[in-house]
C-alpha cells in the first residue's frame, strides 16, 4: 500500500495545445496485490484539481472567447501494472539476481466526480445547474444537463525502486480518457443570448459567453461553435509515490 503526490492536469476545449502551465496540485492512495514479479493489480483513491482559462491562449478566437473553468475531481478505480524486469521484494537471492528497479506501465478503469465552475462578480458559481449551452430550458427539449459523475479508461507507465524490503519509491503519470465532454462545461454550440437572458438571468448569460469583457461586441452567437464535442475531455495525473509492502515474498523453502 502506499501513498502519491504531484499534479493533475487538464486537456480540452480551453486546453487545446496540450499546455501543462494550468497543472494543479493532486494526490491520493492505492492498495496493489502482486499476482507475481510481473503482474499486479492495483486500486486508487485519488483527488485533484483542474482548471483552464482563455486568457492564455495564443489564439485569437479562444482568447476573445474568453470562456475558463475550474473543478476539483475525485476519483476511484483500479488499474493491472505489468512490470518489465521481475520486480519483487525477495531478500533471499544473491544480490546480483535481485532487481531493485522496473518500468512498469498500467491500464484500467476509473469512476470519477467533477463539478466545474467559474467566478461571477468575485463569486465561484457552479455551472451545471445553470445550463450554459441551454441544457433544461424548454426552447431546446433534446438538451439534458450532464451528469458530474462519469468513468473513464485510465493508462500510463513509471518506474519503481525498492529502498528496503518493506519499502519503495515509484514515479508515474497516467492519462484519463473520459467518456464526457463537459469537464470544463464547454462542449457544443452557443445557446440564444436572449433565451438565457429571459429565461436564466444576467449571470447565466454572461457565464455562457464572457466575450464582452475583452472584446465590444460578443462572439456568442446562437448556433456558433462554442467547443468541440467530436472528442470528449481528458485529464492527467502524474507524481512520485511511496510504497510500503505489508507482505514480502519469501521462499517457500526457506525457515
Amino acid at each position: 500500500m502506499g501513498a502519491w503526490i504531484g499534479g493533475a492536469n487538464y486537456f480540452g476545449d480551453l486546453n487545446t495545445h496540450t499546455s501543462f502551465r494550468f497543472t494543479n496540485p493532486g494526490g491520493g492512495l492505492f492498495a496493489r496485490y502482486n499476482f507475481d514479479n510481473r503482474v499486479s493489480v492495483r486500486f486508487n483513491i485519488n483527488a485533484g484539481h483542474v482548471w483552464a482559462d482563455d486568457q492564455y491562449s495564443s489564439d485569437y478566437y479562444e482568447w476573445t472567447r474568453n470562456l475558463g473553468f475550474s473543478s476539483y475531481l475525485y476519483e476511484a478505480g483500479g488499474q493491472f501494472e505489468f512490470n518489465f524486469m521481475p520486480y519483487d521484494n525477495s531478500f533471499t537471492n544473491t544480490y546480483a539476481e535481485k532487481h531493485n528497479y522496473s518500468p512498469y506501465i498500467f491500464a484500467g478503469w476509473s469512476i470519477f466526480h467533477f463539478n466545474p465552475t467559474a467566478k461571477y462578480n468575485g463569486e465561484r458559481m457552479q455551472l451545471q445547474p445553470l445550463g450554459t449551452e441551454g441544457q433544461g430550458y424548454p426552447q431546446y427539449p433534446d438538451l439534458k444537463k450532464y451528469k458530474r459523475t462519469s468513468s473513464a479508461f485510465v493508462f500510463g507507465g513509471g518506474i519503481k525502486f525498492r529502498a528496503s524490503k518493506k519499502l519503495g519509491v515509484q514515479i508515474e503519470g497516467g492519462v484519463r480518457k473520459t467518456y464526457t465532454d463537459y469537464l470544463d462545461d464547454v462542449s457544443g454550440v452557443y445557446a440564444d443570448p436572449i433565451v438565457l437572458l429571459h429565461e436564466g438571468g444576467e449571470m447565466v448569460a454572461f457565464l455562457a459567453d464572457p466575450s464582452s469583457a475583452v472584446v465590444s461586441e460578443p462572439v456568442g452567437a446562437a448556433g456558433k461553435m462554442r467547443g468541440d464535442n467530436s472528442k470528449s475531455d481528458d485529464y492527467f495525473l502524474f507524481g512520485v509515490g511511496f510504497i510500503y509492502t505489508l507482505k514480502s515474498y519469501k521462499c517457500p523453502y526457506q525457515k
